[in-house]
């Protein structure tokens, strides 16, 4: 059997500074909308009087191949690598658990590989429906302060696709 590989993160340390994400899609030149690996937002909010959580943790997707071109060459993958705040490790799932099991606020990440061009090519539901709908915004103001709030107005515009 075959050897699997993953990322263990320490996202208690993890600053949000999204370098993992950037050299991800230098790494692999993903286009705008697309990532190998995102930081996602876990807060803030308070658990307790004057205690707050807030996580960012780098979670791969499904377009995490683990840089298989970097790391058959003896390499890091180009998130570990590039991660300012060195929080995240690459190695063989079992030495990542055991590190796993040895403090708290870790995830350990075991990506499946599934790009796009597998899932098959995006179709819209919705062929028959081409009206778009907007909510209009009314403005209101008075001496202290102004504020916008959403109408129940709305504006149907036809889109034509060609």
């Amino acid at each position: 059997m075959e050897e699997r590989y993953g990322l263990l993160i320490d996202f208690e340390y993890c600053t949000g500074c999204q370098s993992c994400e950037v050299a991800c899609k230098e790494e692999h030149g993903y286009p705008v909308g697309q990532w190998g690996i995102r930081v996602h937002e876990d807060g803030p909010w308070e658990i307790a009087d004057g205690v707050f959580n807030f996580s960012k943790i780098p979670a791969p997707t499904d377009l995490c191949d683990l840089c298989a071109a970097r790391t058959e060459k003896g390499r890091e993958p180009s998130c570990v690598h590039h991660c300012l705040a060195n929080v995240m490790k690459y190695g063989k799932v079992g030495d990542l658990a055991q590190e796993l099991n040895k403090k708290g606020k870790q995830v350990l990440f075991v990506p499946q590989y599934l790009p796009l061009q597998a899932k098959g090519a995006f179709e819209s539901k919705g062929k028959e429906n081409r009206r778009h709908t907007f909510l209009t915004t009314e403005v209101s103001e008075n001496a202290a302060f102004e504020t916008a709030t959403h109408g129940d107005t709305h504006l149907d515009i036809g889109m034509n696709e060609e």
